[in-house]
């Protein structure tokens, strides 16, 4: 029983009734007319140059709980990622910001999955965890934990504010406050604003209106992408202006 019981709630990240219920079809395309995908879209890639055909490392790591877990699931937002720039997927169901996860197949923080990829990536870590941390210093000791392994490994952070919806709204709207004061104080911070972004939309979610189906996947996707085009174009101006000429 315990196996069974770990197995449905790694689809979850918020212990509600309505997210327990979508947890019991493991598949995020169940409520979708598009098929499941394979859930290879969730490995490590690298990326290809489109110029030269040679292979590159990514240029972006993205961490998440299983909000993010949809990319697991649906290869086609993967894909729209990887259009735009090589992408690393490593989400976890119940994966914590700094501490360990909220069952026990969740071992690694995000922040220790950061530590794991260093080197393996050259430009942005997405951060999709926090539905299962705590408010108040807990979060701001892993905002500024994560900005400043970052900062170390010399890479930006583009962190995706969190749902106004369902049994997290509350908790949501506090740490969205928390991460605009951040974004203002911390230099590689970035925020992207997915709250924002799925207001008014329909067919994205599950019942609990936070964990997301097909269409919810693919326009994350592409709000990610919109969101990192200028961070790594600055990155690329800078790097274009450190190289000596000729």
């Amino acid at each position: 029983m315990k196996r069974i019981a770990a197995i449905l709630l790694a689809f979850i990240c918020v212990a509600s009734p309505a997210s327990i219920a979508g947890a019991a079809q493991p598949d995020v395309t169940a409520q979708s007319d598009v098929p499941a995908q394979p859930a290879v879209a969730a490995q490590s890639r690298t990326a290809v140059s489109v110029s030269t055909g040679t292979q590159e490392p990514a240029r972006v790591l993205v961490l998440g709980d299983s909000v993010f877990n949809a990319f697991m699931h649906v290869e086609s937002a993967v894909e729209i990622l990887e259009k735009r720039q090589g992408t690393i997927i490593a989400t976890q169901g119940c994966q914590r910001l700094i501490d360990v996860g909220c069952m026990d197949f969740a071992k690694l923080s995000a922040l220790q999955q950061l530590r794991r990829r260093a080197g393996k990536f050259t430009d942005v870590v997405v951060v999709g965890t926090g539905y299962n941390d705590r408010l108040g210093p807990d979060f701001k000791e892993a905002v500024i934990a994560i900005t400043d392994e970052a900062r170390a490994q010399g890479i930006d952070v583009l962190w995706v504010t969190y749902r106004e919806a369902g049994n997290v709204r509350g908790k949501s709207r506090v740490m969205n406050e928390q991460l605009r004061r951040f974004d203002n104080k911390i230099d590689n911070l970035h925020l992207a604003d997915w709250n924002e972004h799925s207001k008014g939309t329909e067919g994205w979610f599950r019942e609990d209106n936070v964990h997301l189906i097909t269409r919810g996947a693919i326009g994350l996707a592409n709000l990610l992408n919109k969101e990192l085009a200028p961070i790594l174009a600055a990155r690329d101006a800078a790097r274009a202006a450190a190289t000596p000429p000729g």
